[in-house]
């Protein structure tokens, strides 16, 4: 199947290249946009065979969308059509390497000839690459493994693989380094010694290990991982693709061992939200997101570190709070409730007797024990 993005803003004109397009005997994954920006924002979330755009457009012009898609996707095919009978436009076609250009009303025996051009050059070069597969197989574990030496009963099952993989993604999940570490290189040498098993299906493996890898690294731009993940596929030999593997391994793991030791920091932070806001509701979710962790951790890592759970030490400062009002303030008990964060008045006299033993009207009085 190939893709064929239509870019045109005229949308007639869009509906009669979808209508030819499906003419043909060829299952053409078809998408559509109706300008300049919506094609190119459209090409970077998914790979396009083929570019059949209107030369002006909105926003980008036919010749800049053209240029903007090609940075990232050299080998796209590109069919430009227009109502402009216009040499400039024309020539600026022919620089990017252009099918054609097409002038409207579209012809449809013209059309069908360009199309078919496009497709025979796509399957030739798909013709190329199977006979070379051989040859990559060939070369794809870089001579680095002894088959003379390799020992059956170490090369894992394809379910243990799958089961290291799910043991990678918990430990980044659970953002633990050294597991993360041991369980890569597990992976990796396991792979390293299955000189057999297909370069496409291995490759394939080292792109979801690679996409959890980035996952892990907001820092990483969308470009980087485009063509992080390219590289999986780009690379002639195994090795290459443990070196990069490793390498993003290296920045995760050195991630999470800074987090860990910046975590007492991080509870000092998440403490000191809560003292200045206490008379808010605060959920889990929400001092989460203020320490940009998940949830489930962040409560881990609060009572590793204080001892304390999340909704005991909320509890406690909106106590102390409360003590300190009853003691300086004439404020009714209905309204110290309320602005330490208790909407309900008779839990919060519950509350405040089972921690120090009395009411806040006892307690406002001088029973303070």
């Amino acid at each position: 199947m190939y893709t064929v993005l239509i870019a045109d803003d005229e949308i007639d004109e869009r509906k009669l290249i979808r209508f030819l397009l499906q003419d043909f005997d060829i299952d053409f994954h078809i998408l559509e946009a109706s300008n300049g920006k919506e094609a190119y924002n459209l090409s970077q979330s998914n790979h396009i065979d083929i570019l059949i755009s209107d030369v002006q457009m909105p926003f980008y012009s036919g010749i800049e969308l053209a240029e903007k898609i090609k940075e990232t996707n050299p080998d796209i095919d590109v069919l430009f059509f227009s109502g402009y009978d216009d040499f400039s436009y024309i020539k600026a076609a022919l620089s990017l390497k252009a099918v054609n250009y097409i002038l409207k009303p579209v012809d449809p025996d013209e059309f069908h000839k360009y199309i078919t051009e496009i497709v025979n050059g796509m399957n030739s070069h798909v013709i190329e690459y199977a006979k070379s597969e051989q040859y990559i197989e060939n070369q794809f574990h870089d001579n680095s493994i002894n088959s003379d030496n390799t020992n059956s009963s170490h090369i894992a099952t394809d379910e243990e693989m799958q089961q290291l993989i799910k043991e990678a993604e918990t430990a980044i999940n659970l953002k633990q380094p050294d597991r993360l570490s041991s369980v890569m290189q597990n992976i990796l040498s396991r792979y390293s010694d299955m000189p057999n098993l297909s370069h496409i299906y291995i490759r394939h493996i080292c792109t979801t290990l690679l996409t959890m890898l980035l996952n892990a690294l907001p820092s990483v731009s969308d470009m980087e991982r485009q063509n992080a993940a390219k590289e999986i596929y780009s690379f002639l030999h195994f090795s290459d693709i443990v070196n990069l593997i490793n390498y993003y391994t290296s920045m995760v793991v050195n991630r999470f061992r800074q987090e860990q030791n910046s975590s007492n920091y991080i509870i000092y932070q998440v403490e000191q939200y809560i003292q200045t806001h206490y008379q808010e509701d605060l959920t889990l979710t929400d001092l989460a997101d203020i320490a940009y962790l998940n949830p489930n951790y962040l409560s881990n890592m609060f009572s590793s570190v204080t001892g304390c759970t999340l909704n005991k030490y909320i509890k406690n400062i909106r106590m102390q709070k409360a003590q300190e009002l009853l003691l300086n303030t004439n404020m009714k008990i209905t309204d110290i409730s309320e602005s330490v964060g208790f909407h309900n008045t008779s839990y919060f006299c519950k509350s405040f007797q089972k921690m120090f033993g009395t009411t806040p009207e006892r307690f406002r009085q001088g029973d303070a024990k």
